[in-house]
């Protein structure tokens, strides 16, 4: 069938007008395609927010559930215990007696805080917590660490020399029956009555131990943790019951400058009787070899053992039975903390003995064994006195010309610094500053020299009491360091780092507010895709603005990993200006360095006979002196911004600036989008974007009310951090007064402290100059002796040759005579007799 050719013509036409429309429609609907996923998108975002609106406080719940157990910080405490650093564990231990006072903890978190404070040194702290466990010893949480904190407490009265205050032990000790008293609780009985000088009962008690370290018929476990140090004690007992001697002869010394070996065995010192009475130490050596038969299961039981043979070969010494005391002294090991002492007093045996060849190996291994040992001097002295009898000159004055060059330049350290003043206080203040190592390097003491101060009388007390005011001074200083930081991270913006368990509550509503605002941004999306470009008025300025935020926005973290970047890109950051800075400090010390090295080099040179111009030497020492000041100036500077990088660290976090400009754009950015929704929905935006507009409303309008129960309850949170800063402010304000009393307290003890520490360091000083001189002195004989040693050779070695030449002239002499007499007898013979003829009278 045909159409007519004007139907044709219509047909056509639709036809082509049809496939226009069809084209036309295909991106359109693309886009409104598009427009709608993101619409969809973005009310399931806001959907699932809403519902997610209880993890908010789940996330608190289960932040609390994930903080320490008290016994996971006791077993944190023991750790750090364990590694030595115990200035962190008695932290970490006294967080669980200030946080947990009601649990079984706390009696273990106050004997470990006591052992730390032990270990460290602190005895009148560690006095403090043994105590504590003693006077609560009726509770049964208490009850098993009775007996040794008592045994603590008498051996920290031992440490402080506060013997009175055994008689509190004594008297908790009264109060314990019989059937309950340890091994522990009868070492420490028998150590207390020994430093009371009660020697009989001081002999009972540690038979005691004897007893009680071994398993009990009644089935009661031994304990031989203290059966060596018994033992050894026992020995001492016997040491000081041990009767007279007759007197033996008179013994003259190879060297006037040989001590008396003391035997130093762990709290107590066997005294020297050489001046007095020789005593029978048979029955205290018997005593002492007792210890050593026992085995050496620990690093403490391996020291006694060795304390043993000390003792053995001190008291075989004072009986003058040098070769038993060599054997002893031979005995002890090479890891032993006792192996220098040991080589010295070695040493004066072979001495004794007469074998200088072995008393100088002793003293060889010695200077081997450790250089700064306390007998280097000394030791190195003996042995050139002993290369020099041995006829090794050479290497004798090569020892003496050391030890003069090592000692003379302390000996002027000291000499100068007894000169610089005669107020007992200054001395205090440098030996404080040394102590601090704020003091010169230049004007600092030698360590050595510092060691035989605190060695000598009343040292160890005296440098204790600059040691603890010192000690003081840095804890106070960190206290108020930390203080500061506090302070600093409750007073700023991130404050709820400070609580980890608010910070996951407010990490979880954050993140949800800001998937909320992501949803906007699909919405958002959208809006580009559905608007007309050619938009005016307010219509264009919001848009514009809206866009402008959208990259910021889509920035905003939600998950953890988000929070996590956003935290380590924060503290990126300070890393590198800490980083800049530790370069900083690199090229300060470098120069520091060099400083050092001109003083050094110029009186080095001074002391080499190199002469310079006074007024050259002044400038230069003017100029080193500036760059000093400058670099102090630097070090000053460099510490300061370390601290502000610190405090800057703590300050990276939720609720920082960064966190703060993000909340201000996704306001701006919902009242945007809220704005530009309502103008499309006017007809503003076009028709595809009245419909969109139309179509999102709803989903704004949730995301709105989702986004203001968040941020209600991002405010409670926040008012519970308040809180929270509010009770930590107060609790910061009073440990801040205590230091602040703490301090008082300290600058009191610490003026009280300058006359009488003071007065003696003086006087120690002196005596380490005495000692210095004596040794410097002692080495320029040994030179002078060294080279009347070799005078005196080259003088034999020449009467020798000279009695040798005499007597092979003489020699000669004689057999020139016997020539001569031989010759005038011929010749007598010849006159009296004719001479003969023939062959044999031609060869004649």
């Amino acid at each position: 069938m045909r159409f007519p050719r004007r139907a044709r013509r219509r047909v056509a036409t639709s036809t082509f007008v049809s496939v226009l429309a069809l084209t036309a429609l295909v991106p359109t609907r693309a886009f409104a395609s598009d427009a709608d996923d993101k619409a969809a998108a973005a009310l399931h975002d806001v959907q699932t927010a809403n519902r997610e609106i209880p993890s908010v406080q789940a996330a608190v719940n289960s932040a609390q559930t994930q903080l320490l157990t008290v016994e996971q910080r006791l077993a944190n405490g023991d750790i750090l215990y364990q590694s030595k650093d115990y200035v962190r564990a008695s932290v970490v231990y006294s967080e669980i007696i200030e946080g947990f006072p009601n649990t079984p903890s706390y009696p273990d978190a106050t004997w470990m805080r006591g052992e730390t404070y032990y270990a460290s040194g602190e005895y009148l702290s560690a006095r403090r917590d043994y105590r504590e466990l003693v006077n609560h010893a009726s509770e049964s949480r208490f009850s098993p660490y009775f007996s040794r904190a008592l045994a603590r407490l008498v051996d920290v009265s031992i440490r402080l020399g506060d013997y009175a205050s055994l008689d509190e032990v004594f008297q908790k000790l009264g109060q314990i029956p019989p059937s309950e008293v340890d091994a522990v609780l009868a070492y420490a009985k028998g150590k207390a009555y020994y430093f009371k000088k009660d020697y009989a009962n001081a002999e009972a008690s540690l038979r005691q131990v004897e007893q009680l370290s071994v398993p009990q018929a009644n089935g009661q476990k031994g304990n031989d943790l203290y059966r060596p140090q018994a033992r050894y004690f026992l020995g001492l007992v016997a040491m000081r019951n041990a009767p007279p001697l007759p007197p033996p002869a008179a013994v003259t010394k190879i060297d006037p400058n040989a001590p008396a070996i003391a035997p130093q065995v762990g709290d107590v010192s066997v005294e020297d009787t050489s001046d007095g009475p020789r005593m029978d130490y048979k029955a205290a050596i018997e005593a002492f070899r007792q210890v050593t038969l026992l085995p050496p299961d620990t690093d403490d039981h391996k020291h006694v053992i060795d304390l043993a043979w000390m003792a053995i070969g001190r008291l075989f010494y004072e009986m003058e039975q040098y070769q038993q005391a060599s054997e002893a002294y031979s005995k002890v090991n090479r890891d032993s903390p006792e192996f220098d002492t040991m080589l010295y007093e070695l040493a004066w045996v072979y001495v004794r003995l007469g074998d200088v060849q072995r008393a100088e190996r002793a003293l060889e291994v010695l200077s081997i064994a450790d250089p700064n040992n306390t007998y280097a001097g000394d030791g190195t002295l003996l042995r050139a006195d002993l290369l020099l009898r041995a006829g090794a000159f050479d290497k004798a004055l090569q020892l003496y010309v050391q030890t003069r060059d090592q000692f003379d330049p302390m000996r002027v350290k000291v000499d100068n610094f007894l000169a610089s003043t005669k107020d007992p206080a200054i001395y205090y203040d440098k030996l404080s500053q040394q102590d601090m190592d704020v003091l010169d390097t230049s004007d600092s003491l030698p360590p050595i020299a510092i060691r035989w101060a605190r060695e000598a009388e009343d040292g160890p007390m005296a440098f204790a009491v600059i040691s603890d005011v010192n000690q003081c001074k840095r804890l106070i200083s960190k206290s108020e360091h930390l203080i500061n930081k506090l302070v600093s991270v409750t007073t700023s913006a991130n404050r709820v780092r400070a609580f980890p368990e608010l910070l996951a509550g407010e990490q979880r509503a954050l993140g949800l507010i800001n998937q909320v605002a992501h949803a906007r941004l699909q919405i958002a999306q959208g809006f580009d895709s559905e608007e007309s470009g050619s938009v005016g008025g307010e219509m264009e300025q919001v848009r514009a603005q809206r866009r402008a935020l959208m990259a910021q926005i889509a920035g905003t973290p939600v998950t953890s990993a988000d929070f996590a970047e956003l935290d380590y890109q924060g503290q990126k950051q300070w890393n590198q200006v800490s980083q800049d800075l530790s370069r900083r400090q690199l090229e300060i010390d470098q120069l520091h360095a060099v400083v050092n090295g001109l003083r050094t080099m110029l009186k080095q040179d001074a002391q080499n006979g190199i002469q310079r111009d006074p007024a050259t030497v002044q400038r230069f020492n003017d100029e080193i002196d500036a760059n000093d000041r400058d670099l102090k100036l630097a070090q000053d500077q460099a510490t300061a911004l370390r601290e502000q990088i610190e405090i800057g660290r703590a300050q990276v976090g939720l609720g920082d600036a960064r966190y703060q400009n993000d909340a201000i754009a996704r306001a701006q950015f919902r009242d945007l989008l809220d704005r530009e929704a309502q103008l499309a929905s006017e007809g503003q935006g076009g028709g595809s974007a009245q419909t969109y507009a139309q179509q999102t409303q709803p989903t704004l309008a949730q995301a709105r009310a989702t986004e203001d129960q968040l941020i209600a309850i991002f405010g409670q949170l926040d008012a519970r951090v308040n809180q929270k800063v509010a009770d930590l402010r107060g609790k910061i304000d009073a440990e801040a007064a205590k230091i602040a009393g703490y301090k008082g307290t300290l600058a009191t003890y610490d003026t009280e402290a300058r006359d009488l520490v003071g007065h003696v360091a003086q006087r120690n000083f002196t005596l380490v100059r005495d000692r210095l001189l004596g040794i410097v002195l002692r080495a320029d004989v040994g030179i002078t002796e060294q080279a009347w040693e070799v005078r005196e050779e080259e003088l034999d070695r020449v009467r020798n040759l000279q009695t040798e030449r005499a007597r092979e002239e003489q020699i000669l002499d004689e057999e020139l005579r016997e020539v001569l007499d031989d010759a005038g007898g011929d010749n007598s013979s010849s006159s009296s007799t004719p001479p003969a003829t023939g062959t044999n009278g031609a060869s004649q």
